[in-house]
């Protein structure tokens, strides 16, 4: 048996673990933390690998690999494996930050050949890149002599029953970043900086990129694609440095929600201009690979909405975006890497369900938690059918379940549970979660039912939450709740029995007529998604959820508290 560990040292760490080409187990640092966006550093000690190892009932010694893929300087300590105090004397390796992108993506798709293309805010320095990724960056030449400035941006590689060959890659310039608010759009050294910085005029934060594509539905295309950037005939993006007077025009605009339809619209134009850009480089990677399968990964691919294009351009016949497209997912790739390097050239196993966390081992702390702020704890003979009754009847309901998801999404594993066709519940569970009220929400719906409600096309299914649908016209108005402004939709599919989120559906569908729940993230405002049963609880007692399901048993309030509590100690 092999062991092999993955490390993401990045602001959104995180931790893998594989048994031989099995992955077993994978966890963020901020759920641990409780501190979003955690950086989990590998050179130092850390809970998600203390997490990972404790939950497969290994020490660091049974490592057979530990492989990281550091977002910064490979050379600093804090990135440094063999500085690690516990896995420093295991083997160890360290990759690019792109190619561990596209390795996770790649491992999770179940494809023995594809095309994977990265596209994120920044990755590795070109200085740190293997020669083989250096040499296939454009315009090599000109960037040179300036390597220790320039961090890749775009690349493409070729992926052949676990062989991956870098084909083409493109950098951009640091520096992009100035620490006050912006005053003006650009200059932008990539598509994922280009977005972020809207998100940061806009909401006052680099982080709030998901809210940039829900708030451009509500607003008019006002600036085309050439105010953001050009494409040169190699393919290289020329990003504008004042994106042709934009600035002037938004740049000292107060934060949202003042002046909400020039927000609207600049996230309108910014959504257009991000399309258009992954399109241009989905053609690229076309006509510079042989398979007919694309594999994606970087935080750009939690663009739903760009997702959805890619898909129906017909440039691929099978698109997967893996669901940890974000830097957490690096720690995926990592560890594969290790498979491959000890077990030799292979294909991942498809990922059927994103439920890697450590399987929770605090029930009892948690319910005895519950029950000294009041809440009751029972067990219905007939669970599923209690939880559909009180969505039903307008509850919200937290849904806390086996081992939690990898990434931004909840599916079902940590997510809060709603009526998709309640007029108000857009409004309603906004307010509970203290989130804009603009925000959409997403359906996860019974698999054979999801084309009769949503126009998915040749795909039917949407596993992970990563495409966006139009929902049929004659559907809209019964589902208001997960119907966005211009009739789309976010939708999970769901294989009916395989979860308990799926006999909860079921339930719902026999009482209601609607083969679909509203499955939101198990978070208040400001937090990282709930990881532990403490955290279910302790999240439930200071919200308004009206109740839990916990893995087994139903807690409900005899009142609300709305009290916060502290974090498990």
């Amino acid at each position: 048996m092999v062991w092999v560990l993955g490390v993401s040292g990045s602001h959104n760490g995180a931790a893998a673990l594989y048994r031989d080409d099995e992955l077993v187990c994978a966890v963020q640092e901020e759920r641990l933390t409780r501190t979003k966006r955690a950086v989990l550093y590998p050179g130092r000690a850390s809970l998600a690998v203390d997490a990972v190892l404790a939950d497969q009932g290994i020490g660091p010694g049974e490592l057979d690999m530990v492989v990281s893929a550091p977002l910064t300087d490979p050379h600093l300590d804090q990135q440094r494996i063999d500085l690690h105090p516990t896995l420093g004397a295991r083997p160890h390796r360290t990759l690019s930050h792109h190619l561990a992108h596209a390795l996770s993506t790649y491992a999770c798709s179940g494809f023995g050949d594809a095309t994977a293309l990265v596209v994120d805010g920044m990755g590795s320095f070109m200085r740190d890149l293997p020669a083989a990724e250096r040499a296939v960056v454009l315009d090599a030449d000109r960037h040179a002599e300036v390597a220790g400035e320039r961090r890749e941006t775009v690349s493409i590689y070729a992926c052949d029953h676990g062989r991956i060959v870098a084909l083409e890659k493109q950098v951009g310039r640091t520096g992009y970043a100035p620490a006050a608010m912006p005053t003006r759009l650009g200059p932008f050294a990539s598509l994922g900086l280009m977005y972020q910085q809207v998100a940061r005029l806009t909401f006052a934060s680099w982080d709030a990129a998901g809210k940039v594509m829900g708030l451009a539905p509500y607003g008019t295309v006002r600036y085309g694609r050439d105010a953001f950037f050009e494409v040169a005939g190699d393919g290289t993006f020329d990003f504008r440095d004042d994106a042709l007077g934009i600035g002037g025009d938004v740049g000292h605009l107060p934060l949202y929600p003042a002046e909400a339809a020039q927000h609207a619209d600049l996230a309108a134009s910014v959504q257009a201009a991000l399309e258009e850009g992954l399109l241009e480089l989905v053609r690229r990677a076309r006509a510079l690979s042989s398979s007919r399968r694309l594999v994606c990964a970087g935080g750009v691919f939690l663009n739903s909405v760009a997702n959805e294009r890619i898909l129906r351009s017909g440039l691929f016949d099978e698109v997967f975006v893996v669901p940890f497209a974000e830097d957490s997912g690096t720690a995926v790739g990592a560890a594969f890497q290790g498979v491959v390097d000890l077990l030799g050239p292979r294909a991942g196993r498809r990922l059927a369900a994103d439920a890697l966390g450590p399987r929770p081992t605090d029930h009892a702390a948690a319910l005895t938690l519950a029950q000294s702020h009041g809440a009751q704890v029972e067990s219905p003979p007939e669970m599923w059918l209690a939880i559909a009754q009180r969505i039903a009847t307008g509850q919200a309901v937290g849904f806390f379940s086996g081992r939690s998801e990898l990434g931004p999404r909840a599916l079902g594993q940590r997510s809060i549970l709603y009526d998709p066709r309640r007029p108000d519940g857009n409004r309603e569970l906004n307010r509970l979660k203290g989130r804009e009220a603009f925000r959409p929400f997403a359906p996860a719906v019974l698999l054979p039912y999801a084309g009769v409600w949503f126009d998915l096309g040749a795909w039917p299914d949407s596993p992970f939450m990563l495409r966006v649908a139009a929902v049929h016209p004659e559907r809209r108005a019964q589902i208001p709740a997960v119907t966005h402004v211009d009739g789309s939709a976010r939708p999970q599919t769901v294989v009916p029995g395989a979860s308990p989120l799926a006999h909860v559906i079921a339930a719902f569908h026999a009482l209601t007529g609607v083969p679909m729940v509203l499955d939101t993230s198990f978070n208040l405002a400001g937090e990282p998604i709930v990881e532990s049963a403490y955290d279910a609880v302790r999240t439930f007692l200071a919200s308004e959820l009206q109740a839990l399901f916990l893995d087994g048993v139903l807690v409900t309030k005899v009142a609300p508290t709305g009290t916060r509590l502290a974090h498990a100690p």
